[in-house]
């Protein structure tokens, strides 16, 4: 593999890491050792004299589902003790055998079987076909914790199952408020790889702290493109003939007022950036979504063509393909959907919820395939929390750990990665209610992909400071 080397850049990142670690060891609510501070420090100093690779393209991809997916009932056991389990704690919630389709299942315990329900078939052809994994039992964690830990509150992340606290931290390792996302610290590392450094973060569905760092802004666009900013150069602003050219005139004017230059410099390049990117898009060519019929919930059928989230992976697509026209290696990315809180009304909307993820991704998955650029494009799925195994009558409850997904042609798919948990109320892994202590932390899951895109072991380090406190990340990415 080649590497390139930037001496310079390379000790920046070595020292900043090195300071992240030495904070985040010294926070005493987040109960992390010295040792394991010195430990990550000895770690980066090993690999200190590397830069992030960049060779070729590269893109990741996050499918955030806002309100904290029952992934229980995305992943179940088929096994006869593993369903029995789940139906005994699951009650109405658990789907009918005769719902699930057997899944390929590796790395698990002898006897284990697994199966997804029929809304996920799409996504399960994935699976079986080798491009896609599922990460088992997933959630954020400071560092491993038993259940006894946890009840003794040590190293507990804080303010858990809150949705705008654990969206944050699932997002950005911290709580409401924090400053920048994983996805962004990433970009702050791969930026200076792009010929368009605006481009490295890029969200379809609006502002995302995943996407913040502390050099990397995220650009936003929507589902039809850059949004443009109509009124500059318009011949009618609010009955003015003139106020449009006024405005075009004023954002390219020299002033001595330092919030009118930042305001003008900020828009110069959201208008340059814009133009570049609709420049680039003009010659772009990506499958169309097909209008396959889904179900909308409480209402209607729809067509996938219609659907937000087929539209926005429609629009990375357009971005993606246009890699090699705007001089991109390194992108990520952010889609999001809603509805995923199901305190109510489950068993009627998680079907649809089901089918309409599953349908866009396969949509996504299939026009890389197309393009070619399978192998170049990583997705995962994200959410705020799991939730209950237990039912509350209608729903279920905010939990913690959950089961995700990871696809593209650079995953070690057809496999389980992770401890799949006993589905039984009452184990070490249920804090109450059934939700799970998760075994596999965010950090860990984030760090294999931070590795695929080119990141050291120090740079992983800066992304993710927790990073250190594991003993290891699952290998579900060719690297």
């Amino acid at each position: 593999m080649t590497r390139s080397i930037h001496t310079g850049a390379s000790r920046r990142s070595f020292l900043r890491a090195v300071g992240g670690l030495a904070a985040s060891a010294a926070i005493p609510q987040h109960g992390l050792p010295l040792v394991t501070g010195l430990a990550g420090m000895a770690a980066l100093a090993s690999q200190s004299s590397h830069a992030a690779t960049t060779s070729g393209y590269k893109a990741l991809v996050c499918l955030y589902m806002n309100g904290g997916s029952d992934s229980h009932n995305w992943v179940v056991p088929t096994d006869a003790t593993g369903y029995a389990e789940y139906v005994r704690s699951r009650g109405e919630l658990a789907w009918a055998a005769d719902r699930l389709q057997g899944i390929t299942v590796t790395g698990q315990a002898g006897g284990r079987s697994f199966g997804m329900p029929t809304e996920l078939t799409p996504l399960r052809s994935w699976y079986e076909a080798g491009q896609a994994a599922i990460l088992a039992n997933v959630g954020p964690l400071v560092r491993p914790i038993s259940k006894a830990e946890y009840s003794a509150g040590v190293s507990v992340p804080a303010k858990l199952f809150s949705h705008n606290d654990q969206a944050s931290t699932w997002q950005s390792l911290a709580p409401e408020g924090a400053p920048s996302g994983w996805g962004g610290r990433m970009g702050d590392i791969l930026m200076s790889a792009n010929a368009h450094p605006v481009f490295t973060a890029v969200s379809a569905s609006g502002n995302a702290v995943f996407l913040s760092g502390s050099s990397v802004s995220q650009y936003q666009v929507g589902v039809e493109g850059p949004v443009s900013a109509s009124a500059i150069g318009s011949a009618n602003l609010f009955g003015s003939t003139s106020a449009g050219s006024a405005l075009q005139r004023a954002y390219a004017a020299a002033s001595s007022d330092r919030i009118q230059m930042e305001y003008a410099r900020v828009m110069q390049r959201g208008l340059s950036a814009n133009a570049a990117l609709q420049g680039a898009l003009t010659g772009v060519n990506v499958p169309a979504i097909p209008s396959t019929a889904v179900a909308q919930v409480n209402a209607a059928s729809t067509t996938l063509d219609k659907l937000n989230l087929a539209r926005q992976l429609r629009m990375v697509l357009q971005i993606i393909a246009a890699n090699q026209v705007l001089g991109m290696k390194r992108q990520v990315f952010m889609v999001q959907m809603g509805g995923f809180d199901t305190h109510a009304n489950q068993m009627r909307d998680q079907p649809t919820q089901m089918a309409q993820v599953a349908q866009s991704i396969n949509y996504f998955m299939a026009a890389l395939n197309s393009l070619g650029l399978q192998n170049n494009v990583t997705l995962f799925t994200a959410s705020d929390f799991g939730r209950t195994l237990l039912s509350n009558g209608d729903g279920s409850d905010h939990g913690w750990g959950s089961h995700h997904f990871v696809a593209g042609g650079a995953v070690r798919g057809g496999a389980m990665y992770g401890q799949f948990p006993s589905t039984a109320l009452g184990t070490a892994d249920d804090i109450g209610s059934g939700r799970l202590l998760p075994t596999m932390a965010v950090s860990q899951m984030a760090g294999s992909m931070a590795a695929w895109m080119g990141l050291n072991a120090s740079e992983q380090m800066q992304v993710l400071p927790s990073l250190a406190n594991f003993s290891g990340q699952p290998a579900f990415m060719k690297i």
